[in-house]
C-alpha cells in the first residue's frame, strides 16, 4: 500500500512537471520514511549530514569552474576561432562543414566538458553555416546535435568527475581512459558526414593554405588548452580541480585580453548562466546521492552482486547487461541523476567479476552519452529543439545515423575494453 502511494505520488509529481531535483528528493525522502533505514526520529539529521559529506568532495570544486568556463567560451571568440580553422582544415573535402562540426565538437568538449554548451556554442557557428550551402537538414542538423554530445566523453567531463567521485576512482585515469573511445566515436562521425557528403554530392569548398594557416593561428591559443589542463595533470603539476581553476583563468585571459571581444556585459550574462547552471545541477546532484544512499542501505548492491553470481557470468556479459540497463536509465534519466543512482548499485558486482572501475566508468558515459539523443528525455533532443526551432521526429530522426557510431563505440569497449 505505502509503496502504491510512493508510485502515484511520483506519476503525480511527473505530470505536473516538477523539477526533476524536486522529483528525486520526494522520491528518496517518501522511501527512506517508508522503509525505516534509519531511525525516524534521526532522519533528517542523517539526509543533511549525508548531503553535507557529498558537497564536500573536493574534485566538486571543478564543476563550477567548468560550467564558467563553458559559458564564456559561449559567448565569446574562443568557440568562433576554433569552428574557423576546423572549417579551413576540413571544409574541402565532402560534407566537409558538418566533418569539421564534428571536430569542432571535440576541440570545444576537450575544454567545456558540457555536451549542451558544446552544442550550442558550434551550433550556432556552423548550423546557419551548412543551411547556406545547401547541405540537407538531417545530415547537419544531426553532426551538430550527436557532435555535442561529445562534450561528456572527451576529457575534462562533468559526468567523469561525478563518476570518478561516487565509484571512488581516480579521475585522471578516467580521463586518459576515454581519450580512445572519444577520437573512435568522433573519427566515426567524420566517417559519417564525409559518406553522406559523397553520396549527396554536396558542394565543397576549395583549400586555401593562407586561408588555414591564418585560421590555425587565431585558433593556436585555444587549441592549447587542452594541452595546458590534460598535460598539467598528467604531468603532476595539478589534480583536476586545479586544472579547472587554471583553464577557468586561461579563458578569461583569452577573451578579455587577446580576443578583447568580450564585454563586460556580455561576461556579467555569462557569470549568471553558469551560476544558474551550477544551482540545477548541484540540486540534481544533491537529491541523486540521497536515492543512492537508500538503495546501498537497502542493499541493492548485494542483490544484484547475488543475481550475478547466480547465474555465473563472464564479466563480458555483466557488461552487455549494464550497457542495456544504461541505455534505457538514458531514456528516462538525465546523465549525472543516472550515475549518482546506478553507480552504488551496478560497481560491486563489477569489481567482484574483475572488470576495472575505469573501464566501467568509460562505458557509463559513453552510454549515458546516447542517453542525451534519445527521446523522452533526451537533453540534447530538447536544447535543439528549442535553439534550432525543430520538432522531435526531426531531431531524432537526424540524430539517429550517428548515433549508431556511439552504440558501436559502446559495443566495442565491452567486446575490448
Amino acid at each position: 500500500m505505502k509503496s502504491a502511494l510512493i508510485g502515484g505520488a511520483v506519476v503525480l509529481l511527473i505530470a505536473l512537471g516538477v523539477p526533476l531535483f524536486v522529483l528525486l528528493g520526494s522520491l528518496s525522502i517518501g522511501l527512506f520514511a517508508v522503509n525505516e533505514l534509519l531511525p525516524p526520529e534521526s532522519l533528517a539529521e542523517a539526509l543533511i549530514k549525508y548531503m553535507m559529506e557529498v558537497v564536500a568532495k573536493p574534485a566538486l570544486l571543478a564543476i563550477p569552474l567548468y560550467i564558467l568556463l563553458g559559458a564564456v567560451m559561449s559567448k565569446g571568440q574562443t568557440a568562433r576561432a576554433l569552428t574557423d580553422f576546423m572549417e579551413a582544415l576540413v571544409g574541402w573535402v565532402p560534407g566537409g562543414l558538418a566533418a569539421a562540426t564534428i571536430l569542432s565538437c571535440m576541440a570545444f568538449g576537450a575544454i567545456s566538458g558540457s555536451s549542451p554548451v558544446t552544442m550550442v556554442a558550434v551550433g550556432s557557428i556552423l548550423y546557419p553555416a551548412m543551411q547556406r550551402a545547401g547541405y540537407p537538414d538531417r545530415l547537419a542538423l544531426g553532426a551538430v546535435i550527436v557532435g555535442g554530445s561529445l562534450g561528456i566523453l572527451i576529457p575534462p567531463s562533468i559526468p567523469m568527475i561525478v563518476y570518478g567521485i561516487m565509484a571512488k576512482a581516480n579521475i585522471e585515469q578516467l580521463f586518459l581512459a576515454s581519450v580512445k573511445p572519444g577520437l573512435w566515436a568522433g573519427l566515426g562521425m567524420v566517417g559519417v558526414a564525409v559518406g553522406w557528403g559523397m553520396l549527396a554530392k554536396l558542394p565543397r569548398r576549395r583549400f586555401a593554405v593562407g586561408v588555414a594557416w591564418r585560421a590555425f593561428v587565431r585558433a593556436l591559443p585555444a587549441l592549447g588548452l587542452p594541452v595546458l589542463v590534460l598535460g598539467g595533470i598528467y604531468g603532476g603539476f595539478y589534480n583536476v580541480t586545479e586544472a579547472a581553476a587554471v583553464a577557468a583563468v586561461y579563458v578569461l585571459f583569452l577573451e578579455l585580453v587577446l580576443y578583447r571581444q568580450l564585454r563586460w556585459g556580455i561576461l556579467r550574462d555569462a557569470l549568471s548562466e553558469a551560476a544558474t547552471a551550477l544551482g540545477s545541477i548541484m540540486a540534481i546532484v544533491l537529491m541523486a546521492a540521497l536515492l543512492s544512499y537508500f538503495l546501498v542501505l537497502a542493499e541493492l548492491p548485494f542483490w544484484v552482486q547475488e543475481w550475478v553470481e547466480g547465474r555465473a557470468l563472464s564479466p563480458r556479459g555483466y557488461l552487455l547487461i549494464v550497457m542495456g540497463m544504461l541505455l534505457v536509465a538514458g531514456m528516462f534519466m538525465d546523465t549525472l541523476s543516472a550515475i549518482l543512482v546506478l553507480v552504488p548499485a551496478l560497481l560491486p558486482a563489477a569489481q567482484a567479476l574483475g572488470v576495472s572501475p575505469v573501464l566501467l566508468g568509460v562505458l557509463f558515459i559513453v552510454t549515458l552519452e546516447i542517453g542525451y539523443i534519445t527521446p523522452p528525455v533526451g537533453l540534447n533532443l530538447f536544447v535543439a529543439m528549442g535553439y534550432f526551432r525543430r520538432p522531435m521526429g526531426a531531431v531524432v530522426r537526424a540524430s539517429l545515423p550517428y548515433m549508431l557510431v556511439l552504440v558501436a563505440v559502446a559495443l566495442g569497449l565491452v567486446m575490448w575494453g
